[in-house]
């Protein structure tokens, strides 16, 4: 499995748990004081550690906001599969895994701090990046895409990674939308139902 940069785990578990630590510092201190005011300081004074030792982890903090992104979304991986697996059809665990995925989006801190900030360039750059959600969302998707193809029901000749990339960017849309002007649950099934469905179809 490729990891995507930034996320890359140490090998070392006490390296491993001062990563995390400051990781989980750096979570709190985003909440806390928002992204722009958060400093490498801040980060390890809370983690318990100096400002040395953040930055032997990480360069910036564009670089802790890409770890946490990917940290977040593969912890909450196994549970996406378990969803995905109640549904029967193809049709439906496309329609519900995206419902799903962008009721996540739209809850998760870390997430809606970086929709909702000054700085639109580092949201995009860090929800965005081919390396972050094109690759997260391809981890979680290409198992069903494959199954899909066998089964008969999703288009052989349509290119998993690619439609992958595409399921990505859907998400992040309509995560990204206005709060006045957002879909609920069962408008943004009708929507993908609709449009998102028929595109894979045989």
């Amino acid at each position: 499995m490729t990891v995507p940069f930034g996320a890359e785990p140490e090998a070392d578990p006490a390296r491993e748990a001062v990563r995390l630590a400051v990781l989980t510092a750096a979570e709190r201190c985003f909440d806390r004081f928002g992204i722009a005011k958060t400093t490498m300081e801040d980060i390890g004074r809370t983690a318990g550690v100096s400002r040395a030792t953040v930055y032997r982890y990480f360069a910036d903090r564009e670089a802790l906001l890409l770890a946490s992104v990917i940290r977040r979304a593969r912890s909450d991986m196994p549970r996406a599969r378990r969803h995905l697996a109640q549904f029967g059809t193809f049709g439906d665990k496309l329609v519900e895994g995206l419902v799903r995925n962008v009721e996540r989006g739209r809850r998760d801190p870390i997430v809606q701090l970086l929709v909702t900030s000054d700085q639109p360039a580092l949201a995009a750059r860090v929800l965005g990046g081919e390396g972050v959600s094109h690759q997260l969302s391809y981890e979680l998707w290409e198992p069903v895409l494959a199954a899909a193809q066998e089964s008969g029901e999703m288009n052989q000749a349509l290119d998993r990674r690619m439609a992958a990339t595409w399921l990505a960017r859907v998400t992040l849309i309509m995560v990204t939308q206005e709060k006045s002007t957002r879909l609920g649950p069962d408008e943004l099934r009708a929507e993908f139902r609709a449009f998102v469905v028929p595109a894979f179809l045989p």
